[in-house]
């Protein structure tokens, strides 16, 4: 029989996982994600309402950290690391594509990553929780502290921001 702290673990391991990955990168990440997740097992007697969305919202503080530890070390702000997506650029693809797809493929993830570093910190939030996370809209309002119809405001406008800075080029 699994413990309250395996099953929270099993439950929103991958989730967790690709967020912090979306956000910091990589090399940080395992460290990153197994501080957060013992820092809810933890806690996890203190939890009220929807684990993800109590999750996420260590998970957003842990990587402002993070952030901040790196600014006091090597002197640099948020805005010079930018957005890791690392994990668009290893995903499997389902087919073999040629030289020209390969190609091609690689410039949008490179534009894509581009584009996205130049959102502010809620829009990458609410895309990432959106879209990588597959949080809902009331979940991400919970974790980011926003009311759902403030949150929808926040990622059309991104939306709409990242897709016309896409076709800018």
């Amino acid at each position: 029989m699994a413990t309250a702290g395996e099953e929270f673990f099993s439950n929103h391991f991958d989730r967790l996982y690709a967020y912090v990955r979306m956000r910091v990168g990589e090399r940080d990440c395992e460290d990153l994600v197994g501080d957060i997740l013992l820092r809810a097992i933890e806690k996890l007697d203190q939890l009220k309402g929807d684990p993800a969305a109590w999750l996420f919202a260590i998970a957003r503080s842990r990587i402002a950290d993070h952030y901040r530890r790196d600014f006091q070390l090597k002197g640099a702000g948020m805005n010079a690391f930018p957005v890791q997506t690392e994990m668009l650029e290893q995903r499997p693809e389902p087919r073999e594509k040629r030289p020209l797809e390969e190609l091609e493929a690689a410039e949008f993830r490179v534009l894509l990553q581009r584009k996205l570093a130049m959102l502010s910190d809620v829009e990458r939030d609410v895309i990432a929780f959106k879209f990588t996370d597959g949080l809902s809209n009331i979940q991400i309002a919970q974790v980011l502290g926003l009311t759902p119809t403030n949150l929808g405001v926040i990622l059309h406008r991104a939306l709409k921001r990242l897709r016309e800075s896409m076709l800018d080029g």
